[in-house]
């Protein structure tokens, strides 16, 4: 209400407030999904039928559809009900492709020629699993993974996942071996609030050192042979974002610990923390500042192998070659790696 004063030129604004009546979730609608199972849309509404009606958990209902990746449009709007205290839920997707497949050749100053192949169903018969196979032959690696991973365990939002892995470098030019690992992993993961969340993980692998030069590192040297690594490790990670495809705005930060030594041949204890945060700049620019730190360490009789060290360079340090960070020995210019590290 406003209320003038024209002797005094004043005016008094008087807010009146007055609640409305409560308004509860009649119906939710989905429309749109040809392929998609409903229970993969409704298990990212924030509200089910009956809850009170609240705009917030609305929008972050939309941004939880789209940050699936399974919709080109995605609306969430409400609507009235049958009575004036009920509203209508309406979300009306548009489905996008889901399946990719990949086949590319190319030369990298890293790996020298390359050709690889990937295929990928991150929503594979409308269930939301998530399927890949991806396979990379280089000249100086050569890498083939088989993953599944089951985003909504027992229809819970509870992940559970299992990967197969070969991979072979050629470490000769870095530190004068070639490495060879085949193994496989499960995973499991659960929110520990909105914010946090939890992963867990299980591995075991078979890992040569092979074809060691005459002249290598006598560190280098010592490290010839097979060895099995039996490990559990954890993550837990906050997220703060605008969108997990492409974020603009927000920070995101990680722990993760492993302990090798259940069976097999390695025996340590590592860990590693990192953040990154995301600010708007201008339209179209994003700043990100990226920084995270990590030590390894052997427990018993055991010192950490060659293929357990950090080695910084190349696509995790820009600006220095592969592995061009770090322990070396300076007679042999063999990269050692190191058992602790920090990169910003």
């Amino acid at each position: 209400d406003v209320a003038r004063n024209r002797e005094n030129h004043t005016v008094d604004l008087v807010f009146n407030v007055s609640e409305s009546p409560r308004v509860f979730v009649e119906r939710i609608n989905i429309n749109g999904n040809v392929r998609t199972l409903d229970k993969v849309i409704r298990r990212q509404v924030e509200l089910v039928e009956g809850d009170a009606f609240n705009r917030s958990l609305l929008s972050k209902t939309e941004k939880n559809i789209r940050n699936l990746g399974y919709f080109s449009k995605v609306d969430v709007k409400n609507l009235p009900g049958s009575a004036p205290d009920k509203t209508v839920i309406d979300i009306t997707v548009e489905e996008q492709s889901t399946g990719e497949v990949s086949i590319g050749a190319g030369f990298s100053t890293a790996d020298g020629p390359l050709a690889d192949f990937h295929i990928r169903e991150r929503n594979l018969l409308g269930t939301g699993k998530d399927l890949g196979l991806s396979a990379t032959v280089a000249g100086a690696r050569t890498e083939f993974d088989l993953s599944l991973t089951e985003p909504y365990f027992l229809d819970r939002d509870l992940s559970l996942g299992g990967d197969i892995f070969h991979s072979t470098r050629d470490q000769q030019d870095q530190s004068s071996f070639d490495q060879k690992r085949t193994g496989a992993g499960v995973r499991l993961g659960y929110p520990l609030s909105e914010n946090w969340r939890q992963n867990l993980r299980y591995r075991i692998e078979q890992n040569e050192i092979t074809n060691v030069d005459s002249d290598a590192s006598r560190f280098v040297r010592d490290q010839e042979g097979e060895r099995i690594t039996s490990a559990i490790s954890q993550r837990i990670t906050y997220e703060n974002l605008d969108s997990r495809l492409f974020p603009t705005d927000g920070f995101t930060g990680w722990f993760d610990a492993e302990f090798a030594g259940l069976g097999g041949d390695a025996q340590y204890v590592s860990g590693k923390l990192g953040g990154s945060y995301y600010v708007p700049i201008a339209k179209n620019w994003v700043f990100n500042l990226l920084g995270e730190t990590g030590a390894i360490s052997g427990y018993g009789d055991s010192e950490v192998k060659i293929n357990e060290r950090y080695f910084l360079g190349g696509n995790t340090f820009r600006g220095f070659e592969k592995y061009g960070i770090g322990p070396r020995d300076l007679s042999t210019d063999d990269s050692l790696g190191g058992n602790q590290f920090y990169r910003g």
